[in-house]
């Protein structure tokens, strides 16, 4: 019999002050945990536990001082509570289809000290299995979590092998003709106060975010449409010449 872990480490280590009660609890049934300072390190050396065994009179008094949204993990445990029987001293709370991710986003969110938390996975078995290997990792901001694994990798590497760098089959590709990189428009600021153009104009003075900010105005503000439609007119009348050069 073959033993399956996903030994698993959160970081960065997450401030006490900015756990709820309620959180802590929670992620303390789903993980190992040390004490770092003013910080909590979240790990385990098997995997996650989805299931979470509390006190329900316990639960009661994390939940008075929670502030509960609806569909936050808050949402999920009084909901679960409402439908306990009145003889019930412990609640099974399974977090299956939520996860810690769901609980570290809104930690992310009220944390000002942090602006991401990532969990990294390993996938190892007790033996040589082929299933057994692989890895994944999730990112959690305060608006996303984004997620990828061994597998997913491994696909878009042999889709590159078998198509080239566009990584898909011929009728699925997207080509990109045009790209507004940040460094490029560093390089014209410089060119153009070395001409005087515009007038006081200092590249010293303008920062990286200036240029990030004035990217995405640019982008939001051009309209292509009428250029894309000549462009797509031109690779179709390409496309049906090699067509019919194949054919004749």
């Amino acid at each position: 019999m073959a033993d399956y872990y996903s030994q698993t480490v959160v970081q960065p280590n997450i401030p006490v002050d900015a756990i709820t009660p309620l959180e802590l609890a929670l992620l303390s049934g789903m993980f190992e945990h040390e004490p770092a300072g003013d910080a909590i390190y979240f790990f385990s050396s098997e995997g996650p536990s989805d299931m979470v065994w509390l006190d329900i009179a316990e639960l009661r008094e994390l939940l008075a001082d929670e502030i509960v949204a609806p569909g936050s993990i808050a949402q999920i445990v009084r909901d679960k509570l409402d439908d306990a029987g009145p003889e019930e001293a412990e609640l099974e709370i399974d977090l299956s289809g939520h996860g810690e991710a769901t609980i570290f986003k809104g930690i992310v969110r009220r944390c000002d000290q942090l602006d991401h938390i990532t969990i990294t996975s390993g996938w190892t078995c007790s033996k040589m299995r082929p299933d057994g290997f692989g890895g994944g990792v999730t990112v959690v901001t305060a608006d996303k979590i984004l997620s990828s694994s061994t597998s997913e990798m491994e696909c878009r590497l042999l889709d590159q092998c078998e198509y080239g760098e566009l990584g898909c089959a011929p009728g699925h590709g997207s080509h990109v003709l045009l790209r507004l990189a940040e460094t490029d428009v560093r390089q014209k600021i410089i060119a153009m106060a070395k001409v005087g153009s515009p007038p006081g104009a200092d590249p010293s003075g303008v920062t990286d975010e200036a240029i990030r900010m004035a990217c995405l105005k640019t982008v939001e503000a051009t309209d292509l449409a009428v250029q894309h439609a000549a462009i797509t007119a031109i690779a179709a009348r390409a496309a049906i010449a090699i067509a019919a050069q194949r054919t004749a």
